[in-house]
């Protein structure tokens, strides 16, 4: 509650920093990196089961993440107390194994581009959660938003078939929305928290609480090695590009604007995958998906709206 308090103080004094534009093309550019993460991870899940992918991804980014804070920011990083424990533990489980174990396991199942809508269903969590526990505004026009993207979801997920019970990506697309629910626990948690503490510092702790929560996923399945070059070429995109340069991103932007307002960027994920998935992957973008697609994001635009 006391970070709360502090947060909600610091928003109202408007004592917080701006929102550069440099920052904003960064956010559009790790957009384009998350996008293109759903071609790597099918590349990826050709030789590696899902567990071990996420685990090759953050065995890698995890270390080159904590060197980095620690080398600029060690005070920070070392700033952290027994009290922090459970919520670090949440920021792992939420923003590493569980959401990475899911959504690998999602793609086993669906495809690129269902993945890549679904997976906006974050954006009409962190409205609710934004609300529920930030006190930032939900609006008629946010409530509208919400009500017109979980309609565009359903499209996607049936269709366009009013039996989509029985389609075959159904497993996966259910999947990638729990993902979207697991990210958005992530973003409002880690919102809470860097109210007082270090972004990257945070990051990197709930790092090392997620590759360690990993572990059971990895007993489960068994240990594999990566033996084939596309395989590591996709591991090391997934750690550097999508894990460390992504989240450190993120993270900043969300230090310094409303959490629902910075996850409309979300909504460019999509439409870049969709175009890389039909040209890399052989995809198909069917009108229902298309129509579904634009429901969600319509959906979610109008849920950003201030």
């Amino acid at each position: 509650m006391g970070n709360f308090l502090k947060m909600s103080a610091l928003s109202r004094m408007n004592l917080r920093p701006k929102f550069k534009p440099s920052l904003r093309v960064l956010l559009i550019l790790v957009m384009l990196i998350w996008a293109s993460s759903f071609i790597f991870i099918k590349w990826g899940l050709m030789e590696l089961k899902p567990f071990n992918l996420a685990f090759w991804r953050f065995l890698i980014a995890t270390p080159i993440l904590f060197s980095y804070v620690f080398l600029t920011k060690k005070e920070e990083l070392m700033r952290f107390s027994k009290k922090d424990l459970l919520p670090l533990v949440v920021l792992g489980l939420s923003g590493v194994s569980l959401l990475y174990a899911v959504q690998f396991l999602a793609l086993k199942y669906t495809t690129a581009i269902n993945g890549s809508i679904l997976i906006n269903s974050a954006v009409l969590f962190i409205v609710v959660f934004s609300f529920a526990f930030l006190g930032e505004k939900l609006t008629e026009t946010r409530t509208a938003g919400t009500i017109i993207g979980i309609f565009g979801i359903t499209i996607v997920l049936s269709n366009g078939n009013l039996a989509f019970l029985s389609t075959d990506t159904f497993l996966g697309d259910l999947l990638m929305i729990f993902d979207g629910f697991l990210w958005a626990i992530y973003t409002i948690a880690g919102k809470i928290l860097i109210s007082d503490r270090d972004g990257d510092a945070v990051t990197a702790w709930a790092f090392v609480f997620g590759t360690l929560t990993l572990l059971p996923f990895l007993h489960y399945e068994g240990l594999q090695i990566p033996m084939l070059l596309t395989t590591w070429v996709s591991v090391l995109f997934l750690s550097v590009l999508c894990s460390f340069f992504a989240y450190i991103v993120w993270y900043r932007a969300i230090a310094v604007e409303d959490a629902s307002k910075i996850s409309i960027y979300i909504y460019l994920v999509p439409f870049f995958t969709a175009i890389m998935a039909v040209a890399f992957l052989d995809e198909s973008l069917t009108i229902s998906k298309a129509v579904g697609g634009f429901l969600t994001i319509l959906g979610i635009y109008l849920a950003e709206r201030s």
